[in-house]
């Protein structure tokens, strides 16, 4: 959704100067532009933080200690606090805020210095954050018993982090344009950095968990297959013929009647140890971690 809302700003930016010189525009387009552009930046700055914490909350999924948990959570409450800064520090950018875009209202202003280096801070932190949370999947996912494919899989998605990484510092190398009194003209490269750097985020947050999607749509188009053909057709694994695990909180070991595990992590994260497109019956195997919980 945040991104969706970014792309029509970028969309109105755009139409209302951006890539153009200054004095090909009129006064109510650099107005336009100048107020598109600050609510932007602060959708950006809330867009990056979202993305972060999802993953931070997508790892404490898969391990649980106690030091992991304390360092996710330390971690997102830096990016809380940092973001929060920032779109304070962007929301009091001037007193009145019109005067900002406005230049017919006198009022005080941050300087165009004082805006850059708020962007370059907040494009540093962003930067460290990206590389550490692309690091952290293959360190925790290493012992994990789950198949090598999506082991190495979700190690590739989540290392998209450093490509993330990788924008995010051309972006801030560039946030000098801040100052440039030609503005539409100079932030069009930034923005254009700013671009990927958002939306690959977003797909390391969420193609993770597209993964049961996946393995659901698989296997109802095999089924429709086989019954076209005329065979015979089982009902698919996932998650149709698993009515038990799917409504119990728990498995359940029918040999001494144990509960070991919560059912809902493996159906929800479709791991299973054997990644080659097999159906598993989870009344027969044990899941292999327990995310959260502490069941």
């Amino acid at each position: 959704m945040t991104s969706i809302i970014g792309a029509g700003f970028i969309t109105t930016e755009v139409l209302n100067g951006l890539g153009r010189h200054e004095y090909y525009l009129t006064s109510e387009q650099r107005r336009l532009f100048l107020v598109v552009g600050w609510a932007d930046w602060i959708q950006t700055f809330i867009t990056l933080a979202l993305m972060k914490i999802s993953i931070c909350l997508f790892l404490l999924r898969i391990v649980d200690t106690k030091h992991v948990v304390r360092g996710m959570y330390a971690l997102i409450t830096c990016i809380t606090l940092f973001t929060a800064m920032s779109i304070f520090l962007f929301l009091g950018v001037c007193r009145p805020l019109r005067a900002y875009w406005d230049v017919g209202v006198n009022g005080v202003c941050l300087s165009n210095h004082q805006v850059e280096s708020v962007v370059l801070a907040q494009g540093i932190l962003s930067v460290i954050s990206d590389l550490i949370l692309a690091a952290l999947p293959a360190i925790f996912l290493r012992n994990i018993q789950i198949g090598l494919r999506t082991k190495v899989g979700l190690c590739l998605l989540m290392g998209l982090g450093v490509i993330t990484a990788v924008c995010c510092a051309v972006r801030t190398a560039l946030s000098g344009c801040m100052t440039n009194p030609d503005l539409t003209w100079a932030a069009t490269t930034s923005v254009g950095w700013r671009l990927p750097e958002v939306n690959i985020g977003i797909v390391c947050a969420n193609a993770p968990v597209m993964r049961p999607l996946y393995l659901f749509c698989r296997g109802r188009l095999a089924s429709q297959t086989r019954s076209h053909a005329g065979g015979i057709s089982k009902e698919s694994m996932w998650p149709g013929n698993t009515p038990r695990a799917a409504k119990s909180p728990v498995w359940r070991d029918e040999s001494n009647g144990t509960s070991i595990g919560d059912a809902s992590v493996s159906l929800e994260m479709g791991l299973h140890a054997h990644d080659d497109g097999q159906p598993q019956s989870p009344l027969r195997e044990k899941p292999y971690f327990i995310m959260g919980g502490g069941r």
